[in-house]
């Protein structure tokens, strides 16, 4: 005769054992995607970066062209006034500051600011409007200085650009030095 209780009872701890083996593999499958996820916010991140530090490295050429436009033709093409941020445009071919009005001789100046709205105001650089570039002259710089520190800056117009979480990037700052 079959004792039928310790059958049972043997075919019961393999059930459990089952379960056990199941929930040790969910856990360490969820600690597998949190990594994954990891690693794929990473690279977003570094894309962004890199695409920032593209952005700012052509907005420094920006700049020196205009230097040395400014020393080639003897016009007024570069601010006078440090300690201010600008924009820079394209106008028939040619970088320029930005200028009250379109036409007047003033600069337009801008405040830089961490303020999601007030940034989209900024120079947005691509076509799907997710980064800006600005330029802030050095206030040190005087008029018979012959050069001029200049700051740009690319950030992401969604964030505020203060830290660094999830897909948005801190803004990136590029120095140049401009001979003048």
């Amino acid at each position: 005769m079959i004792n039928t209780s310790e059958t049972t009872k043997y075919e019961g701890m393999g059930f459990v054992e089952a379960l056990i083996a199941i929930m040790v593999v969910g856990i360490s499958s969820v600690v597998l995607m949190q990594m994954a996820v990891g690693t794929m916010q990473g690279m977003i991140q570094n894309e962004v970066i890199d695409k920032m530090t593209q952005y700012a490295v052509e907005g420094s050429t920006m700049v020196q062209n205009i230097a040395v436009q400014e020393r080639q033709t003897g016009e007024n093409l570069f601010p006078d006034a440090g300690g201010e941020c600008y924009l820079i445009q394209k106008v028939e071919g040619q970088y320029q500051f930005e200028k009250e009005g379109g036409g007047s001789e003033l600069f337009k100046t801008y405040e830089l600011s961490n303020d999601v709205v007030k940034r989209t105001a900024y120079g947005v650089i691509d076509e799907e409007g997710e980064y800006f570039r600005i330029f802030c002259i050095s206030d040190d710089y005087t008029s018979p200085a012959k050069y001029a520190i200049v700051k740009v800056i690319v950030g992401q117009t969604n964030s505020s650009g203060t830290i660094t979480k999830g897909n948005n990037v801190k803004d990136y700052s590029y120095f140049t030095v401009v001979n003048l």
